[in-house]
């Protein structure tokens, strides 16, 4: 579990089965190209050596990722880069544990009290990294200010009002039964702010001057494009921090974050590139850590552009881009195509959806159809060298049936901001899914609701996709919300404002002799304990 201790999280396990309901999930992240193309399984996962006894030596810990965090205000963030700070700077009412369950944060119980009114009993040690308590204005404050801001507008969506019962107990009133709410307030972007900070600074908070949060750490400094580091929180109310202290530089070529994490430069690489995979595993010096990741790795279309309004246009370009050669080259087989929208570590995925086959003739006769037998110009906009290579295969393939694709390789915030403003045309991008709900791989990605900044990056507006998704939220009998999830699936595959690619595996690089690091199913880890032996 993200901030507890082995013994603390059983018993917050306990609790969560005597007090919260099944757990489901909601919200989701963009993986950056870094993140999103790296895949691989050789090791099942598991934990690098874990602390049992002997002295603990070193506590200050550098990490590599591939890109650099937008912001270090929760509700300006929706990318898994992102969201390890946030992860570690702030708390929410819920959280997801390393095993992939709802269980206790700021708030140590929920009850759903009718079809619409959830009570959050706080926590009453929780305090702010300045000493202050947390309290349900806060709470209060952080939901309110979400249901106006861009990323965290549709997981508040439902939300309409919430009512402070006392100094630890609110009452988050939705506006109609919704199912996912219990999973979706674990969301990084839901992560509680602390209401006087936010206001002193105004538009400027997310700062690293200006970020209080009530997480294990404090930012120390955040230099942009180079690296952060993260202190512990003297005032963290849970469990105390092994590591004292955690940099994270950003090296965005994925040879050199391998290269810094075999000399000994970095303790842990979050993202490992596919290439590495090989030669990481090859070292003793170095560990390998993978498992199957909660993300899908796709080519968006912007529906609302001339040529992909038209559903056959984008089925052709389904049936000309073999999936199976992405696996095997881009992330070395060190992954799965993608049959669905919805990764297959999801409940609710269906294998009852087959994957376009690669049929260049077929897509030929449908670029035919839709008035293109001689094809057309596109644009691509991709971000990183994983995915700048994902953008050259796409290239050769859709110019085998007339397509001439001009690549754009963008810098990861102007890259998102590009896609927010909806002047593309076609898009590489991952999303993972870390609460493990079907309803946060649908409501953001495809409702009409969630144009750009939200999620819905192809601008797609059908009444049928809506319909099925909000079936499906408000839907409380499990069984009946799978088959919501499936009808939904098998509709968006005919649809095509996609091509899924691949389910990716998660691959962390440790040091071999880095103890207190386990993987996370939703690939939100833990850096907090974080060590070596004296």
């Amino acid at each position: 579990m993200r901030k507890r201790n082995a013994v603390r999280a059983a018993a917050a396990a306990l609790a969560a089965t005597m007090v919260l309901t099944a757990c489901g999930g909601g919200g989701g992240n963009e993986t950056t190209a870094a993140a999103g193309g790296d895949t691989g399984s050789t090791a099942a996962g598991g934990d690098a050596a874990t602390s049992g006894s002997g002295e603990v030596g070193k506590t200050d810990i550098t990490f590599a990722m591939g890109a650099d965090i937008v912001t270090l205000d929760p509700a300006g963030q929706q990318d898994t880069t992102t969201s390890v700070i946030i992860k570690h700077v702030y708390s929410t009412l819920l959280d997801i544990s390393d095993e992939g369950e709802l269980v206790p944060d700021l708030a140590e119980s929920y009850e759903l009290v009718n079809d619409t009114d959830f009570v959050f009993k706080l926590r009453e040690d929780a305090v702010w990294s300045d000493g202050t308590p947390v309290t349900a204005n806060d709470v209060k404050f952080t939901f309110d200010r979400a249901k106006n801001m861009p990323k965290t507008k549709s997981n508040t969506s439902k939300v309409k009002e919430v009512v402070v019962d006392n100094e630890h107990q609110v009452t988050i009133k939705l506006t109609e039964p919704y199912a996912p709410f219990k999973s979706i307030v674990a969301n990084s972007n839901l992560s509680i702010v602390q209401e006087a900070a936010v206001t002193a600074a105004g538009e400027a908070y997310g700062d690293a001057d200006n970020a209080v949060g009530s997480g294990p750490f404090t930012v120390k400094e955040w230099v942009p494009n180079d690296h952060y580091t993260l202190e512990k929180n003297a005032n963290y109310w849970g469990e105390e921090p092994i590591t004292t202290s955690i940099t994270c530089r950003v090296i965005p070529e994925g040879s050199a974050r391998a290269i810094a994490l075999e000399t000994g430069e970095v303790d842990l690489v979050w993202n490992v590139d596919p290439t590495d995979c090989s030669n990481i595993e090859a070292n003793s010096d170095v560990k390998l850590l993978s498992q199957p990741s909660s993300s899908i790795e796709y080519l968006g279309m912007n529906v609302t552009k001339e040529h992909f309004k038209d559903q056959k246009v984008r089925q052709a370009i389904n049936y000309a881009i073999d999936k199976q050669a992405l696996v095997d080259t881009i992330v070395e087989g060190r992954g799965t195509v993608a049959n669905s929208y919805i990764n297959n570590t999801i409940p609710g995925w269906t294998d009852e959806v087959e994957a376009y086959p690669y049929d260049p003739e077929k897509a030929k006769e449908l670029m035919a159809e839709a008035g293109y037998p001689d094809g057309f110009s596109c644009q691509l906009w991709v971000n990183g060298d994983v995915r700048t290579r994902s953008a050259q295969m796409v290239q050769a393939q859709l110019a085998e049936i007339g397509i001439t694709v001009d690549i754009s390789t963008m810098e990861w915030g102007a890259f998102l901001d590009a896609l927010n403003a909806g002047e593309h045309e076609m898009f590489i991008l991952g999303w993972s899914n870390g609460t493990f709900d079907a309803d946060g791989s649908t409501y953001q990605l495809f409702h009409s609701s969630n144009h750009g900044a939200t999620g819905n990056r192809a601008f797609m507006t059908d009444a049928t996709v809506d319909e099925l998704i909000m079936k499906a939220a408000q839907e409380n009998d499990d069984a009946q919300r799978m088959e919501y999830y499936k009808e939904l699936q098998i509709y968006l595959h005919d649809l095509s404002p996609w091509c899924p690619f691949y389910y990716k595996n998660d691959n962390v690089g440790v040091r071999a002799d880095l103890q207190g690091f386990k993987l996370h199913k939703g690939a939100s880890h833990y850096l907090g304990n974080c060590h070596y032996a004296k």
